[in-house]
């Protein structure tokens, strides 16, 4: 309900501007993502009997392309669409069985987001700015991978069906030149409502199984900061 409202927000803003002469800006970005102890975007730890689990996530990027409208001097809105790789390292340790294993996985995703931008100039070519909005995500597919050390470890991840909803809020500057174009450094949050997805890790030897029953699990965390590169191409 609050993304439908949010978009209907959005959308109902655009009409009441059609009026006017909207300039359009394109553009391409590149956002590496970055694990911060904030907004829950680090690892989860999790213990059941004698085995422990750690999922942390590892160097992971987003890059795409984005669309500037113009409302007036201050405001614009934004959207576009990103591709998301997520990588990931789920560890699995039980002292009693000599186990310490790994596996690695990677989580891909397309985004549509629409932001609202805030912008002050502080300078003649340099403007600060401030966004906020948000974005429909489509998970690509489910994933299954194997330990490093053995195949007698794995994991299943199932993702949120039919994709999720992410609050987005973004500040960075901007260093516009009408010949050359504008670039933009800044840093962003994307966070999810609820988990995207749940992982299932699963051990069998044949003499020693856990979670066959895959009654163990752990949420996958959609939230994560990133570090923004924009330019936008000269008029």
């Amino acid at each position: 309900m609050k993304s439908k409202l949010i978009f209907a927000l959005f959308f109902l803003l655009a009409l009441e501007v059609r009026s006017q002469v909207i300039k359009t800006t394109f553009g391409l970005q590149y956002k590496p993502i970055i694990p911060a102890a904030y907004f829950n975007s680090t690892e989860v730890i999790k213990t059941s009997g004698s085995y422990d689990f750690n999922l942390s996530p590892k160097y992971s990027h987003s890059f795409g392309m984005v669309v500037r409208q113009k409302i007036n001097a201050t405001f614009s809105i934004e959207s576009g669409l990103n591709y998301t790789q997520r990588n990931f390292k789920l560890a699995i340790k039980n002292s009693d069985l000599n186990l310490d294993d790994f596996t690695d996985f990677r989580m891909r995703s397309y985004e549509l987001p629409i932001q609202l931008l805030a912008y002050v100039q502080t300078s003649e070519y340099w403007y600060v700015n401030v966004a906020f909005g948000i974005s429909h995500n489509v998970l690509a597919s489910d994933i299954g991978s194997y330990g490093e050390e053995s195949e007698n470890y794995f994991q299943n991840t199932y993702r949120k069906n039919g994709g999720y909803q992410a609050l987005l809020a973004n500040i960075g500057m901007e260093y516009r030149t009408e010949e050359k174009g504008y670039y933009y450094f800044g840093t962003s949050l994307h966070r999810p409502w609820k988990a995207i997805g749940r992982v299932f890790p699963e051990y069998d030897d044949k003499t020693n199984i856990f979670n066959d029953d895959t009654e163990f699990s752990l949420d996958l965390l959609g939230n994560f900061v990133t570090l923004d590169f924009r330019y936008f191409f000269a008029k």
